[in-house]
């Protein structure tokens, strides 16, 4: 069982993450096109509370985890908004013929990255997902986040970009993976709940198209 596992159940208590979800989404509206999108896909999803918080602009969206417990909690949230919506537990860090293929008008994903050992099969397998002229949008620690995890459990050994990620190696990533007109915008900035307090913290938001 991974730690994301062990922390399912109780995921959605901590009031940060669902303001977490309500500002990221609220960026991905003004940096997104969702005119006429018709699926998106979240990887990493965790619980959901991004995807749900873009509900009313994504008619379907498949929410992709590695954690089995965090996708019981997705299905959980999905079954109770009444979204025909969809799950699938994948992981995008390994080949494999059957990854979904121009499925989706738009991929996103929050935090996920810094946990991905393999960076660039994750980054061309998201791209595979999308339909053509698709977007993508990826958000999460830039270089030099070590302190963010501190004492949370996570150990760096198994996350090598636990520190976050260097830009310019995911741009190179991006584009070695097909996607073009990769615009970098302004920082994310959050608080987050600890020990020590409310502390806050700054995420990088990409996006490109394929």
């Amino acid at each position: 069982m991974s730690i994301f596992d062990d922390m399912a159940q109780t995921w959605d208590d901590k009031p940060d993450r669902a303001e977490r979800a309500r500002v990221v989404s609220d960026r991905l509206r003004e940096t997104l096109d969702f005119d006429g999108v018709q699926a998106g896909l979240e990887y990493g999803c965790g619980t959901g509370q991004l995807s749900f918080a873009l509900a009313d602009v994504l008619p379907h969206c498949l929410l992709v985890d590695t954690s089995l417990e965090m996708l019981k909690m997705a299905e959980r949230g999905i079954a109770e908004r009444k979204l025909q919506w969809d799950t699938e537990r994948r992981n995008f860090a390994t080949e494999s013929l059957d990854h979904p293929e121009n499925i989706a008008d738009v991929v996103f994903s929050l935090q996920v990255l810094h946990h991905v050992d393999d960076l660039e099969t994750t980054v061309r397998n998201m791209g595979r997902a999308l339909k053509p002229g698709g977007q993508i949008a990826l958000m999460d620690l830039p270089k030099g986040s070590s302190g963010f995890h501190h004492g949370t459990g996570h150990d760096p050994a198994d996350n090598p970009h636990l520190d976050g990620l260097d830009r310019g190696e995911l741009e190179q990533l991006l584009e070695g993976a097909g996607f073009s007109d990769i615009t970098w915008h302004e920082d994310i900035e959050l608080h987050r709940d600890t020990e020590n307090g409310s502390e806050p913290y700054t995420l990088f938001l990409v996006t490109a198209r394929v």
